[in-house]
Protein backbone atom coordinates (compact mmCIF):
# COMPACT_ATOMS: atom_id res chain seq x y z
CA UNK A 1 0.00 0.00 0.00
CA UNK A 2 2.85 2.36 0.74
CA UNK A 3 5.41 1.32 -1.94
CA UNK A 4 5.18 4.58 -3.35
CA UNK A 5 6.34 6.27 -0.07
CA UNK A 6 10.03 5.82 2.10
CA UNK A 7 8.74 5.13 5.68
CA UNK A 8 12.32 5.44 6.70
CA UNK A 9 12.64 8.89 5.18
CA UNK A 10 9.57 9.97 6.67
CA UNK A 11 10.66 8.85 9.73
CA UNK A 12 14.17 10.43 9.93
CA UNK A 13 12.41 13.75 8.79
CA UNK A 14 10.12 13.79 11.30
CA UNK A 15 12.57 13.32 13.74
CA UNK A 16 14.58 16.29 12.42
CA UNK A 17 11.78 18.36 12.80
CA UNK A 18 11.03 17.49 16.33
CA UNK A 19 14.53 18.18 17.36
CA UNK A 20 14.43 21.67 16.22
CA UNK A 21 16.60 21.21 13.42
CA UNK A 22 15.58 22.55 9.84
CA UNK A 23 14.22 20.72 6.73
CA UNK A 24 14.70 22.83 3.54
CA UNK A 25 12.15 21.51 0.52
CA UNK A 26 13.84 22.74 -2.76
CA UNK A 27 12.29 23.32 -5.98
CA UNK A 28 12.38 22.17 -9.77
CA UNK A 29 16.11 22.65 -10.01
CA UNK A 30 16.07 21.26 -13.53
CA UNK A 31 20.05 20.74 -13.78
CA UNK A 32 20.74 24.55 -12.90
CA UNK A 33 23.75 23.51 -10.61
CA UNK A 34 25.36 26.86 -10.44
CA UNK A 35 22.14 28.37 -9.23
CA UNK A 36 21.87 25.65 -6.46
CA UNK A 37 25.47 25.44 -5.27
CA UNK A 38 24.77 29.02 -4.53
CA UNK A 39 20.98 28.54 -3.16
CA UNK A 40 22.50 26.11 -0.70
CA UNK A 41 24.85 28.62 0.25
CA UNK A 42 22.01 30.54 1.40
CA UNK A 43 20.70 28.05 3.43
CA UNK A 44 23.18 28.04 5.78
CA UNK A 45 22.53 24.11 6.71
CA UNK A 46 24.50 22.04 9.31
CA UNK A 47 24.95 18.24 9.52
CA UNK A 48 22.04 18.01 11.76
CA UNK A 49 19.43 18.90 8.77
CA UNK A 50 17.81 17.72 5.39
CA UNK A 51 17.71 19.06 2.46
CA UNK A 52 14.57 17.55 0.46
CA UNK A 53 14.22 18.21 -3.59
CA UNK A 54 11.08 18.00 -4.92
CA UNK A 55 11.73 16.45 -7.92
CA UNK A 56 12.69 16.82 -11.59
CA UNK A 57 16.01 17.63 -10.95
CA UNK A 58 17.07 16.80 -14.49
CA UNK A 59 16.74 18.13 -17.73
CA UNK A 60 16.47 21.60 -19.28
CA UNK A 61 19.26 22.94 -17.78
CA UNK A 62 22.73 22.71 -18.58
CA UNK A 63 24.63 20.42 -16.09
CA UNK A 64 21.92 17.91 -15.12
CA UNK A 65 24.65 14.93 -14.51
CA UNK A 66 26.07 17.49 -11.63
CA UNK A 67 22.87 18.17 -9.79
CA UNK A 68 21.21 14.13 -9.56
CA UNK A 69 24.93 13.22 -8.77
CA UNK A 70 24.95 16.11 -6.06
CA UNK A 71 21.64 15.40 -4.31
CA UNK A 72 21.72 11.20 -4.87
CA UNK A 73 25.72 11.18 -2.98
CA UNK A 74 25.04 14.08 -0.38
CA UNK A 75 24.56 12.91 3.05
CA UNK A 76 21.26 13.95 4.34
CA UNK A 77 19.90 14.99 0.80
CA UNK A 78 16.90 13.46 -0.37
CA UNK A 79 14.81 13.57 -3.40
CA UNK A 80 11.14 12.72 -4.91
CA UNK A 81 10.16 11.83 -8.54
CA UNK A 82 9.79 14.22 -10.67
CA UNK A 83 7.97 13.78 -13.74
CA UNK A 84 11.42 14.28 -15.79
CA UNK A 85 12.70 11.68 -13.82
CA UNK A 86 10.11 9.46 -14.66
CA UNK A 87 10.31 10.46 -18.39
CA UNK A 88 13.97 9.51 -18.85
CA UNK A 89 13.19 5.92 -16.56
CA UNK A 90 10.22 4.87 -19.10
CA UNK A 91 12.72 5.92 -21.78
CA UNK A 92 15.38 4.03 -21.06
CA UNK A 93 14.40 0.79 -19.23
CA UNK A 94 14.49 -1.99 -21.94
CA UNK A 95 10.89 -3.52 -21.06
CA UNK A 96 9.15 -0.02 -21.86
CA UNK A 97 11.15 -0.07 -25.30
CA UNK A 98 11.47 4.03 -25.31
CA UNK A 99 7.65 4.56 -24.96
CA UNK A 100 8.58 8.41 -23.91
CA UNK A 101 11.84 9.02 -25.58
CA UNK A 102 11.28 11.21 -28.23
CA UNK A 103 8.94 13.00 -25.47
CA UNK A 104 11.59 13.08 -23.21
CA UNK A 105 14.20 14.52 -25.82
CA UNK A 106 11.82 17.12 -26.82
CA UNK A 107 11.64 18.27 -23.25
CA UNK A 108 15.19 18.50 -21.49
CA UNK A 109 16.63 15.03 -21.89
CA UNK A 110 18.71 16.19 -24.67
CA UNK A 111 20.48 18.88 -22.62
CA UNK A 112 20.52 16.30 -20.00
CA UNK A 113 22.56 13.87 -22.09
CA UNK A 114 24.97 16.38 -23.24
CA UNK A 115 25.55 17.14 -19.85
CA UNK A 116 26.85 13.47 -19.46
CA UNK A 117 28.85 13.24 -22.86
CA UNK A 118 29.31 14.25 -26.01
CA UNK A 119 28.96 10.22 -27.62
CA UNK A 120 25.63 9.69 -27.92
CA UNK A 121 25.73 5.91 -26.93
CA UNK A 122 28.40 6.75 -23.53
CA UNK A 123 25.48 9.23 -22.39
CA UNK A 124 22.81 7.12 -22.62
CA UNK A 125 24.37 4.54 -21.05
CA UNK A 126 25.29 5.93 -18.28
CA UNK A 127 21.99 7.59 -17.88
CA UNK A 128 20.56 4.17 -17.56
CA UNK A 129 22.29 3.82 -14.82
CA UNK A 130 20.32 6.55 -12.71
CA UNK A 131 16.96 4.20 -13.15
CA UNK A 132 17.35 2.14 -9.78
CA UNK A 133 17.91 5.64 -7.98
CA UNK A 134 15.26 6.71 -9.96
CA UNK A 135 13.17 4.00 -8.61
CA UNK A 136 13.74 4.23 -5.09
CA UNK A 137 12.95 7.88 -4.80
CA UNK A 138 9.59 8.12 -3.54
CA UNK A 139 6.63 9.82 -5.15
CA UNK A 140 4.95 11.55 -2.01
CA UNK A 141 6.62 12.32 1.71
CA UNK A 142 4.20 12.18 4.49
CA UNK A 143 4.89 13.78 7.90
CA UNK A 144 2.70 15.18 10.67
CA UNK A 145 1.75 18.20 9.31
CA UNK A 146 2.54 18.27 5.70
CA UNK A 147 2.82 16.48 2.40
CA UNK A 148 5.32 16.73 -0.50
CA UNK A 149 4.49 15.66 -3.90
CA UNK A 150 6.17 16.55 -7.29
CA UNK A 151 3.09 17.65 -9.39
CA UNK A 152 -0.39 17.32 -6.89
CA UNK A 153 -3.05 14.91 -6.58
CA UNK A 154 -6.65 14.02 -8.08
CA UNK A 155 -8.78 16.50 -6.08
CA UNK A 156 -11.74 14.27 -6.43
CA UNK A 157 -9.98 11.36 -5.47
CA UNK A 158 -8.88 9.44 -2.31
CA UNK A 159 -5.22 10.14 -1.29
CA UNK A 160 -4.24 6.90 -0.62
CA UNK A 161 -5.57 5.45 -3.68
CA UNK A 162 -3.67 8.20 -6.44
CA UNK A 163 -1.40 7.26 -8.93
CA UNK A 164 2.01 7.90 -9.32
CA UNK A 165 1.10 9.46 -12.63
CA UNK A 166 -1.08 12.08 -10.57
CA UNK A 167 1.52 12.49 -8.14
CA UNK A 168 3.59 12.86 -10.83
CA UNK A 169 1.90 15.21 -13.78
CA UNK A 170 -1.19 15.86 -12.00
CA UNK A 171 -2.55 19.81 -11.91
CA UNK A 172 -5.83 19.77 -11.03
CA UNK A 173 -4.79 20.95 -7.74
CA UNK A 174 -4.90 24.47 -8.51
CA UNK A 175 -8.39 24.30 -8.77
CA UNK A 176 -9.79 22.90 -6.37
CA UNK A 177 -12.28 24.50 -4.57
CA UNK A 178 -11.87 22.11 -1.34
CA UNK A 179 -9.05 21.37 0.97
CA UNK A 180 -7.52 18.50 -0.08
CA UNK A 181 -5.89 17.46 3.61
CA UNK A 182 -7.39 18.80 6.33
CA UNK A 183 -3.88 18.13 8.52
CA UNK A 184 -1.05 18.54 6.29
CA UNK A 185 0.26 21.89 4.23
CA UNK A 186 0.98 20.43 0.94
CA UNK A 187 4.04 21.54 -0.70
CA UNK A 188 4.61 20.44 -4.68
CA UNK A 189 6.66 21.58 -7.78
CA UNK A 190 6.11 21.08 -11.24
CA UNK A 191 4.12 23.92 -12.27
CA UNK A 192 6.17 27.09 -12.44
CA UNK A 193 4.79 29.74 -10.03
CA UNK A 194 4.55 32.37 -13.17
CA UNK A 195 2.31 30.54 -14.80
CA UNK A 196 0.11 30.78 -11.23
CA UNK A 197 0.47 34.88 -11.99
CA UNK A 198 2.92 34.63 -9.17
CA UNK A 199 6.75 35.81 -9.14
CA UNK A 200 9.24 34.67 -7.13
CA UNK A 201 10.28 38.08 -6.74
CA UNK A 202 6.92 38.53 -4.09
CA UNK A 203 8.00 35.01 -2.92
CA UNK A 204 5.61 31.54 -3.53
CA UNK A 205 2.11 30.64 -4.08
CA UNK A 206 0.01 29.94 -1.54
CA UNK A 207 -3.55 28.67 -2.00
CA UNK A 208 -6.17 31.04 -0.32
CA UNK A 209 -8.06 27.60 1.30
CA UNK A 210 -6.47 27.60 4.77
CA UNK A 211 -6.03 24.78 7.26
CA UNK A 212 -7.67 25.10 10.81
CA UNK A 213 -4.22 26.23 11.88
CA UNK A 214 -4.37 28.90 9.63
CA UNK A 215 -1.32 27.95 7.18
CA UNK A 216 -2.36 27.74 3.46
CA UNK A 217 -3.90 23.87 2.79
CA UNK A 218 -1.28 24.19 -0.23
CA UNK A 219 2.15 25.89 -1.54
CA UNK A 220 3.81 25.64 -4.41
CA UNK A 221 7.76 25.73 -4.54
CA UNK A 222 8.75 25.99 -8.46
CA UNK A 223 10.18 28.80 -9.39
CA UNK A 224 10.66 28.58 -12.83
CA UNK A 225 13.93 28.36 -13.12
CA UNK A 226 14.08 26.93 -17.16
CA UNK A 227 11.95 29.28 -17.80
CA UNK A 228 13.25 32.50 -20.22
CA UNK A 229 11.54 34.54 -17.81
CA UNK A 230 13.80 37.52 -15.75
CA UNK A 231 12.97 36.74 -12.88
CA UNK A 232 13.31 32.88 -13.22
CA UNK A 233 14.76 31.57 -9.95
CA UNK A 234 15.32 28.56 -7.71
CA UNK A 235 12.92 28.31 -4.17
CA UNK A 236 13.85 26.86 -1.13
CA UNK A 237 11.18 26.52 1.80
CA UNK A 238 11.92 25.57 5.30
CA UNK A 239 9.68 23.35 6.99
CA UNK A 240 11.01 24.57 10.99
CA UNK A 241 10.02 27.94 10.70
CA UNK A 242 8.83 28.97 7.29
CA UNK A 243 11.27 30.80 5.94
CA UNK A 244 11.83 31.34 2.39
CA UNK A 245 15.33 31.67 0.17
CA UNK A 246 14.88 32.35 -3.25
CA UNK A 247 18.31 32.56 -5.70
CA UNK A 248 17.80 34.15 -8.86
CA UNK A 249 19.00 31.88 -11.74
CA UNK A 250 22.47 32.42 -12.41
CA UNK A 251 23.13 30.44 -16.25
CA UNK A 252 22.12 31.77 -19.36
CA UNK A 253 19.02 29.89 -20.58
CA UNK A 254 19.51 26.75 -22.37
CA UNK A 255 15.74 25.50 -22.85
CA UNK A 256 12.76 27.93 -23.87
CA UNK A 257 9.36 25.60 -23.85
CA UNK A 258 7.18 26.52 -21.43
CA UNK A 259 6.60 23.33 -20.29
CA UNK A 260 7.27 21.55 -17.25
Amino acid sequence: MHEHRDLALEAKIQQTLDMGNHVWVIGDVHGYFETLQELLKKLDYTDDDVIIFIGDLIDKGPNSKAVFELVTRAENFFSIRGNHEEMLRLSLTPKYKGRMKKSWLKYGGKQTLDSISQDDELALKEAANWIPLIEAMPTELVLKDFRIVHAGYNPISNLESQSNKERMWNREIFESEEIIDSQRQIIVGHTPIQTLGCSPNDGIWESKLRLKDGRSSVVCIDGGVALPDSDSALIAYNLLDYTIRILPKIEQDYFSVNSS
